[in-house]
Order: C-alpha cells, then structure tokens, then sequence
C-alpha cells in the first residue's frame, strides 16, 4: 500500500504491514507536525545514490527505469551532476504497465562530438566509501562515480539502474545494470491508546536485474546497512542526502546531525526466483519513530562480490556460484574487518549437476565499492515544489510533470512574475500539463496554497524549444484614492502587474474594489467599467481607477408623505447608495399630494435642497407632516417702521399675529418711518426688498429690522 500526498487515508492498524515503495515528498523536508495533527497522512522516503562507473568505458548519461510509475508520480530528480536535470519520458507501449525513465544525458557540440567533461570517467584507483563525497562534486568529473537521485509516489514493480554508453555512432544504450538497491519501508502509526510509538522498518530488497537464462539468481552484491542511533524531527534538505560532510560537523549530512551506527555488517543479496527471502531482502529491526514526525535516514553501501576474483583469490577448488541456479554460495563473512567467508567446507552443484566443496573462509568474500544509497523516512510531506523542470518542445505534447509536492490537496496554484507557455497549464493537482505552442524561455514564479493553508513558493525558467512567437507585456497600473485588485490574463495584481504574452493571444481584465472602495473605470488600452478586454498585438499599459468609497443613507419621518431624489438616490426605491469620495450631491424632497415637506435633519438642515460634499460617510432625514386647516404668522419688528400684510390681518405696530388658512399666499410689506430705512428680514423671509410672500404650509415666523 501506499498513500499519495494530498488525498486522505487513515493510517493503518498497528496490527497490518504495509510496504511502502520510495515516494519522495518535496525539494526540501521540514520536521512534520505529529501524526493526527495533520489533516491527511502520506507515506514516503526520500532517495539520493552514489553510483561508481565500473563498465569499464567512460559514460556519458545515467539512465532509472520505473515499472508501473507514471511521470506525475515523479516527486523530486536531483539535478546536480555533471549532465545537469534529468529528461523524463513516459512509455505507454503497454497501456496496463506504463514506464518512466529519467535520463541523465551529456551534452553534445554543434557537430556531434561529446563536449568537454559531459562523461563520467572510469576510475584511476579504487574508490572506497569514504571517497563519496567526490561523486557530487560537478566541478571535477574524473572521480569516476556520480550522484543521482529520484522520487516518486506509488509502488514500482521494479527500479532499474544503468549507465549509458556511446554505441560507437554517438547514440546511447543502457550498459549493464547497476547492483544499487532501492530501499523501501514498512511504517507502522503510533497507538497513544496502547503507549506505542509509531515504528519504522527499512528494508534494502537486491538491485533489481536480469536473471540470467536457466538460473534461478542473478548477480549476488554485498550490503552494509548504516543508521542513525536515534532519530530528530530536524529538517532534511534532499541534497543533503549524500555522504558529503559539508557543514564540517564530523558527521555526514544524510545522518540527519546525529552518530551512526552499523546496524548490520554485511549481507549478501541476490535477485532470485527461488523464493529465497534471506537473499532476495535484507529487513532491519524496527525503529522508533515517536509520534511519527521524526526523520529516519539510512545509508546503504553496495559492495561487488570477490569470492570468485582471482585477483583476489586463490580460486582453485572452484567457483562459488552454484552452476545449476547461480546463487552464491559463500554468503557470510567472518567478521566488519575480516572480510574472509565464515563456512570452510560449502558444497556446490557444477553445470552437469555434479557436486563439489569449496572453502569460503579462505576466499576474501567482499571486493570493489560500487555505491550508496541514501534515505530519508517521513511519515507525511511538508507542502513543496520541484526544483526544476525540464525543457519542452514546441507544438510537442509536454511530459506531464507533478510541480506540487506534499501537503494536502486540493491546491490553490496561482502563477504571478509572469506566465506559462501558452498551451501549458498547471492544475489544481498540482501538474503541469499540455502542448506548448511558441518556444522561448519563460520566467514565472508559482505560488501554492493547500487545503490545510500552508503555502509555498518557486521561481522557474522553462525553456521551449523551437520558433518563438512574438511576446508582448502587458502592464497593469493603479490610481485613485481607493484599493482594488485586478486579475486576468496572467495578472493578479496585487502582486503580478506585468506578464508577458504572446501575440494574437486575448487578455480580460477584471477590476475588483475592496471593501472601502469603488472602482471608477479604466484609463489607458481600455476606458468605462465593464471588463478590459485586450487583442494582444504590442506592449500594452492599462490603469485602473479605484476611489475612497462613502457611503449616503437617506430617511423619511414625519406623518405625511413624499420622496427624495438626486445623483441616484430614488426614495422610495433607493434609500442608500456608494459615492467616489469628492462626490456632489443634491437632493430634494417632494412631499406628495395633501402632505407637506416641513425639512431636514442629520447632515442637511432647512426645507430646501440638501446639498452634500462626499467627503465622509453621510446620513440625512427628511420629514413630511399632514397639512392642518390654518397655521399662524408672527412678526417681530425692530426699529422704526410698520409691516402688513396682504390678505390683511397684520399691521404691525399695532397686530403682529395672525391666522391664515392653510395654503394662502401672504404678502408682508415693510415700511419705514420717515427718515428711517429698512435694513432686511430675517426668520420665513429673507433679503432687503421691501415684499416677501409666503405659502402657510406651517406656522411661520417673520423678522423686519428698521434702522
């Protein structure tokens, strides 16, 4: 069983073993939160291997066959070496069993010639473990080994190793297979219930190769397990899963900063049809793994078997391997530094089926060091992205590649610092996918957020070769007083206000005012507020306008009736509405038929037009009253001089109050004393003409002022 990162899947009962096939999770490994905590559970581990160039030739790429493994099961390459990333390619010859290959290939010169130090030489001198350091150092390619490395979710039926050599045309063929194994693990979940840790099991299973025609093993190679004597939840970068000391901490950087320890010296695997488990897989002890988000890593050193090298042995007596099976029949050696067999007296079937006896002890059992394996185990994946992603070919479907790694899905992708080639897309699981249609080098950065709101970030150039279509940018601008977003067209803007588009392509924009504002309209390639949609055909320069938003409210009192309209405001209907700050406004009240507008209140006061500036958040009232029969008019006079009215009633001096029926249209006239003058009303009247005439919808209350 194996769970892919993303998708939900409760962790299995402490009583059931799952093997669990390499699923390397991200481009770097952070300490995990424990178990249960997460929202979804994903098993894996992650992978890097030394590998020495023991064809005997120089090679020129490196080649890792995966059966039954699509390319977006593909976690994680390491790109470091001498051929730079790998090339992936999918085979679906055999729809029911696809392959993936990830080719490490040298580059070539213009005239077909290998360019300077595009190979992997063979070694000068015997390589040993602790020499495998050089195997990542790019710089020098003359050590004769090299680092590689993959990840993938799933379970491969088979993982093969080869070198590639120049079939003597400059083409490339796999050589023989190389004797590193890939480790699996068996992970077994925390029981808070019973007190149990979560466990872990590595398993190290022999390479996987060809039997050879009428036997039942294949090549026999010696493993020597390493481990940590205890485990962190200290975060492991994949590139440091080499036997590199960088940090000059005395400790390589797989062990995670931590001692090791040999938990098992030596073990002799074959890959064998004889259902031989004890040469066919070399299980460890279990491991505590706490809550199951500490780090377990491993080293796994591969050793060629010498019991037969004449070189080494005096091979007399006969060879070791069984000649009707090929199993190797010296399979244990003495001791770590005695690496003479164990048994003197072993008995060994020749071709003919005649039997014969060796004596293992005076063979030396271990020979040439040909390679590590290195791993890392996590109980779940950190959210991540791939280190690189490999060319494309235009008008070329692209080799679908997950670019989302760990964490849990479905992811939230969003492009920003440019854009994909036309014709690719990355979706919402994470991979990216489609036929480019323009070559060229696009730069874009991918941004990602999971269903549990982790987030992370990658720059990436994606070279597509082939004829470039012309490419246009596209810049978006923002003015006002307010704030907005723009999106569309490979603009999030926000953060991503230029991307680079190809011509003939078609952009829409959308502008999206926040909360406070409104959005004004567009000035630039497009004008209005609808959608700016744009015919890509020249560097293009689009603003949009956000402004300050406030906000107007306007009520109704009072026993009568009536409306208020003005700048949009229909109430009625419409009683609230959103101005751009700086807004003139100018409302009126209409009192309706037997009602009268007796005036505002809030932010207008009088019974005339209410004119407001939108310089803030405003709230008026305004109120209509039931009309009674009569309504009374004073007058307060000042000074010398007289005021009447028309109809009479007021003669002020003497009468300066008086009733009259609703409706009536009242004249007032000043007169002044003689050599006096009539300095203006005050109250229902204003100005200096010696007439005012009123309407008695209400009570009024006139001043005059003589001098």
């Amino acid at each position: 069983m194996s769970t892919r990162t993303g998708s939900y899947a409760p962790p299995p009962r402490a009583s059931q073993r799952h093997r669990l096939r390499p699923a390397l999770l991200t481009a770097v490994v952070a300490g995990l939160a424990p178990l249960g905590a997460a929202a979804s559970t994903a098993y894996g581990d992650l992978n890097n291997f030394d590998a020495v160039n023991d064809t005997g030739r120089d090679c020129h790429g490196f080649e890792i066959e995966l059966d039954d493994v699509r390319s977006t099961d593909l976690t994680y390459t390491y790109d470091w070496t001498h051929f730079g990333a790998p090339k992936i390619r999918e085979d679906n010859s055999d729809p029911a069993h696809p392959r993936t290959f990830v080719r490490y290939e040298a580059r070539k010169n213009a005239d077909g010639t290998w360019a300077d130090g595009s190979f992997t030489r063979v070694p000068t001198e015997v390589l040993t473990p602790t020499d495998g350091h050089f195997c990542t150092d790019t710089s020098n390619y003359s050590y004769g080994c090299e680092h590689f490395g993959v990840g993938y979710y799933g379970s491969p039926t088979a993982i093969k190793h080869n070198w590639l050599l120049d079939d003597g045309s400059g083409a490339l063929v796999p050589g023989p297979a190389v004797n590193v194994g890939t480790p699996s693990f068996t992970y077994y979940p925390p029981q808070p219930a019973q007190a149990m840790p979560a466990q872990v099991v590595a398993v190290i299973p022999a390479p996987a190769e060809p039997i050879p025609v009428g036997k039942k093993f294949g090549e026999p190679v010696w493993v020597k397990v390493i481990k940590t004597t205890t485990h962190n939840a200290n975060p492991v970068a994949l590139g440091d899963l080499v036997s590199a000391d960088t940090d000059d901490d005395g400790l390589a950087d797989w062990q995670n900063g931590e001692p090791d320890e040999v938990e098992t010296e030596w073990t002799l695997l074959q890959a064998n049809s004889a259902g031989n488990l004890a040469k066919a897989e070399e299980e460890g002890l279990p491991d505590d793994a706490g809550d199951g988000s500490e780090v377990v890593t491993r080293r796994y050193e591969f050793y060629q078997y010498a019991a037969d090298d004449a070189a080494l042995n005096d091979v007399a007596d006969g060879s070791s391997l069984d000649g009707e099976t090929g199993e190797a029949m010296c399979d244990e050696v003495k001791s770590a530094t005695d690496l003479h067999g164990l048994k003197d007296s072993v008995k060994v079937t020749d071709p003919n089926g005649d039997s014969y006896t060796i004596d293992c002890s005076a063979r030396i059992l271990v020979g040439a060091y040909i390679g590590a394996q290195m791993a890392g185990f996590d109980a779940a994946a950190p959210l991540g992205l791939v280190d690189h992603l490999q060319d494309g070919e235009k008008d070329q479907p692209y080799t679908a590649r997950t670019v989302v790694v760990g964490g849990n899905s479905p992811y939230q992708v969003s492009l920003t610092q440019g854009a994909l080639p036309s014709g690719l897309s990355i979706g919402s699981d994470g991979v990216l996918s489609g036929t480019p249609i323009g070559g060229g080098d696009f730069a874009f950065t991918v941004d990602v957020i999971d269903a549990d709101n982790a987030t992370a970030s990658k720059a990436y150039v994606l070279h597509i070769a082939g004829d470039a279509v012309a490419r246009y940018t596209l810049s978006v601008g923002k003015a006002g007083t307010g704030t907005g977003r723009v999106s569309g067209g490979g603009i999030d803007c926000g953060t991503t206000c230029t991307v680079q588009l190809n011509a003939g392509s078609q952009a829409t924009l959308t502008a999206t005012p926040d909360a406070d504002s409104l959005f004004s309209g567009w000035s630039g390639a497009c004008s209005g507020t609808a959608d700016c949609v744009l015919d890509v055909a020249a560097d293009t320069a689009v603003t949009a306008v956000f402004a300050r938003r406030y906000d107007l409210v306007v009520s109704k009192a009072g026993a009568g009736t009536g409306s208020v309209s003005g700048n949009g405001i229909d109430c009625g209907a419409t009683c609230a509405l959103a101005f751009a700050s700086g807004s003139a406004v100018s409302l009126v009240a209409t009192p309706a038929a037997g009602s009268a507008f007796t005036g505002w209140s809030g932010d207008c006061s009088g019974s005339g037009a209410c004119a407001l500036t939108m310089d803030a958040n405003h709230a008026v009232t305004a109120t209509f009253g039931v009309p009674a029969s009569s309504y009374t008019l004073s007058v307060t006079r000042t000074g010398s001089g007289t005021v009447t009215s028309s109809p009479k009633g007021i003669s002020c001096g003497s009468t300066c109050t008086k009733t009259f029926k609703t409706g009536t249209s009242v004249t007032l006239t000043a007169k002044p004393a003689r050599k006096h003058s009539f300095l203006g009303w005050s109250g229902a009247c204003s100005g200096t003409a010696l007439t005012c005439t009123l309407q008695m919808q209400g009570d009024r209350a006139v001043g005059a002022t003589f001098n």
